[in-house]
Formats: C-alpha cells, sequence, structure tokens
C-alpha cells in the first residue's frame, strides 16, 4: 500500500514538473522570438513552492532596459533610463510604450507602428526639412536650414512605483493597472535619444543555454514516466 502510494506521489510530481517544463520551453521560445522587436521586455519564469508542497509558476517581466541602437530616422526615439511613453489608441486607451520607432500618419501626426498616436498628438508640418527632438522630448521642425526652430510639442515620458504590474496588452504596449499604480510625469530629464530605438533586453545566450536545461529535464521525465509505465505493465502481467 505505501509503495503504490509513493509510486502515485512520484507520478503525480513527474507529471507537474513536465508539464512547467513546457510553459517554461513556451515563455523562453517566445522570449528567443522577440530578441530583434524593438523595446521588447522579456518574460521570466520562476518557480515558487506552493502550500501542497509542489511547485508553482510565477510570470513576471523584466523590465530592464535594452540596448539602445543607432539608426537613420529622426523620428526614431530611444529611451535612456526607466520610463515609458504613453500612446493613445484610435480606440480611446490609454497605454505606455518603449518601443520608439516611431513614424507620422496621414494626417501628419507622430505615431507608431500600431497607429497609436504619441502623447497628446505631436503634428509636423509637411514643408519641415528637419526634425529635432530634443533629451527632455521637445519636438522642433525646421523650414530652412539654416533657420529658427518651431516648437511643436513634446513626447512625454512617464514611470510607475512598480512597472511589474502593468499588464501586456500586445505589440509592445502595456497599460496601467492597481498594482502598477498612476503614471507620473517626469520632468526635467534627458532620456529622450533622436535617432535610436531600444532594442529587446532579452539574452539570448542566456536563453538559449536555459532551452536546453529545461529540454535535459523533459527527457527526464519522460524517460522516468516510460520506466513507470513499464513497472505497472510488468505488475500487470504477474497478477494476470
Amino acid at each position: 500500500m505505501t509503495s503504490g502510494y509513493n509510486l502515485q506521489g512520484l507520478i503525480r510530481k513527474n507529471t507537474i514538473n513536465a508539464l512547467t517544463q513546457f510553459d517554461k520551453m513556451g515563455y523562453y521560445s517566445e522570449n528567443i522570438a522577440n530578441w530583434s522587436t524593438n523595446g521588447y521586455k522579456a518574460v521570466r519564469f520562476e518557480e515558487v513552492m506552493g502550500e501542497n508542497g509542489y511547485s508553482k509558476a510565477v510570470i513576471r517581466t523584466d523590465h530592464s532596459g535594452g540596448s539602445l541602437q543607432v539608426t537613420k530616422a529622426p523620428l526614431d526615439v530611444g529611451i535612456d533610463g526607466p520610463g515609458f511613453i504613453p500612446v493613445t489608441s484610435e480606440g480611446g486607451e490609454i497605454y505606455y510604450t518603449r518601443n520608439g520607432a516611431f513614424s507620422l500618419g496621414k494626417d501628419g501626426i507622430l505615431k507608431n507602428s500600431n497607429n497609436d498616436v504619441v502623447g497628446a498628438g505631436i503634428q509636423i508640418p509637411a514643408d519641415s526639412v528637419k526634425v529635432e527632438i530634443k533629451g527632455n522630448g521637445d519636438v522642433y521642425t525646421y523650414k530652412t536650414i539654416p533657420g529658427e526652430g518651431e516648437f511643436q510639442g513634446t513626447i512625454p515620458l512617464v514611470i510607475f512605483q512598480n512597472p511589474e504590474g502593468l499588464k501586456e496588452v500586445g505589440n509592445n504596449r502595456w497599460e496601467k493597472t492597481e498594482i502598477s499604480g498612476e503614471e507620473t510625469l517626469v520632468t526635467d530629464h534627458n532620456r529622450i535619444c533622436q535617432y535610436k530605438v531600444e532594442r529587446s533586453n532579452v539574452d539570448i545566450f542566456t536563453h538559449v543555454n536555459d532551452i536546453m536545461r529545461v529540454n535535459a529535464s523533459l527527457l527526464a521525465s519522460t524517460t522516468l514516466m516510460s520506466a513507470v509505465d513499464q513497472m505497472y505493465e510488468k505488475a500487470i502481467n504477474i497478477k494476470d
């Protein structure tokens, strides 16, 4: 009776471990797939011990900054340090992003790749020959070079007390929650970098190593399940 109970416990633990490893594999694979996605934040898969003695998964997002890559596009901006840029969707929802690969919509308004409006709406005149984005987010346009710049608005930067509490809504956008708290506008800063975009913060080498370890654990789990299956089969044959 005790032996059978122990065997059932072993099977249960092994099954839970295999399911956990499959979940890990999925999140690690998603991180690797977004390695080259601007502003993407890697997902951490952590295991904590539950009250029943079995481990359970806790999913966390790593909001550390990625490296800044130099581009030739004047509307590209990277954030050097903590913070998010607020954008407004076509449906009026306010989201937050670190993907600063911006462009102009048909109306000349500064937007992201999801057609969300950046900040309060910054319009770039069609006859502009130069766009300058300063470190504090102020946007100036020039009709002639040399000439005097015309102020068009500011790309705002906000921070959250608990960024891990933000909810991902897709396409490198986040929305605030009760856990994240309200946003705080950052003033008097120099974090906006023109002609740059933030790359993902995925450590590709660490993730490849993690996938190899998860794969080894899955192989061990399937090998153990195969051995247990053979034990059951032999026990049934002996009984018969």
